[in-house]
């Protein structure tokens, strides 16, 4: 394993900033999702630090090493892609023993590296197939187990799971989780999707357009996310977003105020909820009209009008119908200045 930093790495193709400056640190052994919309640069990020695209400026160090100028097989860094990479012409066992075998690993060790690695990855009755009979779940599996089996000091997993159904994604996605902390590898894991990354990282680091907007731990970037961008992106469809205005001690909306209970000067402002923050209240609430309604297996949610916008709430039982007026207050919720920078979380 090894400690990684990117400082000040930038990436500019013909024209156009895929990355922008970024600078940040990974401590040994630790998981680092990367999340964020397609073309936001997540795996140009990881594909910087495998060497196999290399930065317009800015240095990778790893363990405080400058590794710029290395080429991929000289940087101890496996690889796990969203598309397979499986040389076809080999069998499983063989795709799995190949980083070994090109470091003239001697036989009894690589036989027994493949075996445990296959058993890991719940592959053992499939290393003497062919890539190409493998559903794709499979062929996920073995790439895992051909990058683990060298031992890597970095893990880079790049979007494996995208194409693979939910269930089996799940799987997938636990063996890669118990093999990462097992062995105590550092990882960088990209992922559209910020479940996953919530479920994986230790931290997320969400990118947009080529930058870092924020790095934090799932707990912290689903509370308090750094601006407007991040609030949506991580939290969507939970989160709502209304205008309102910090007058004094409260923040005025369509139809009520809700109570701020902190210092922010007067302005206009975004105010964002989280559906499970609102409470159905039978008086001195905000009075909104249900738009629809929803069944979550084991809660419901609906979404209602605050003014122009519409509103998500979660309900637990009980839920309105269509058309029904209810009353709706929260004593949580996030306030953004124009400029969708956060102000403060309140609750």
């Amino acid at each position: 394993m090894a400690s990684v930093v990117l400082d000040s790495v930038s990436v500019v193709r013909d024209g156009h900033t895929l990355l922008d400056s970024v600078s940040f640190g990974v401590g040994q052994g630790e998981c680092l999702a990367v999340v964020g919309p397609s073309g936001s640069g997540k795996s140009t990020l990881l594909r910087v630090i495998a060497g196999l695209d290399q930065a317009t400026s800015g240095d990778v160090l790893f363990d405080g090493r400058p590794i710029t100028g290395l080429k991929p097989a000289e940087r101890d860094v496996a690889m796990v892609f969203q598309d397979s990479v499986l040389m076809p012409f080999r069998s499983v066992r063989r795709n799995v023993s190949f980083p070994l075998e090109v470091h003239d690993v001697r036989k009894d060790e690589i036989q027994r590296r493949v075996a445990a690695e296959s058993r890991a990855m719940t592959i053992e009755g499939l290393l003497d197939r062919m890539p190409a009979t493998l559903a794709a779940g499979h062929q996920q599996l073995a790439q895992a187990a051909r990058a683990l089996v060298r031992r890597p000091a970095v893990l880079l997993v790049d979007e494996p799971l995208a194409r693979i159904d939910t269930k089996l994604r799940v799987e997938i996605r636990r063996e890669l989780q118990s093999l990462q902390r097992g062995y105590d590898v550092t990882t960088f894991w990209a992922t559209n999707d910020p479940r996953e990354a919530f479920a994986v990282g230790d931290r997320v680091a969400v990118v947009d357009r080529g930058r870092i907007r924020q790095i934090a731990t799932p707990e912290d970037l689903y509370q308090k996310p750094v601006d407007r961008f991040v609030a949506e992106f991580v939290a969507a469809p939970d989160v709502s977003m209304f205008p309102g205005r910090v007058t004094g001690s409260s923040v005025d909306v369509d139809g009520g105020s809700l109570v701020l209970n902190a210092s922010v000067p007067d302005q206009d402002v975004e105010v964002g909820v989280l559906a499970h923050h609102w409470e159905v209240v039978e008086a001195a609430g905000i009075p909104v009209t249900v738009e629809s309604r929803e069944f979550l297996g084991d809660r419901f949610a609906v979404e209602v009008r605050l003014g122009s916008r519409n509103v998500r709430v979660r309900i637990e039982e009980n839920p309105p119908d269509v058309g029904e007026e209810i009353q709706i207050y929260t004593h949580r919720f996030t306030l953004f200045d124009r400029s969708g920078r956060r102000l403060v979380t309140v609750g």
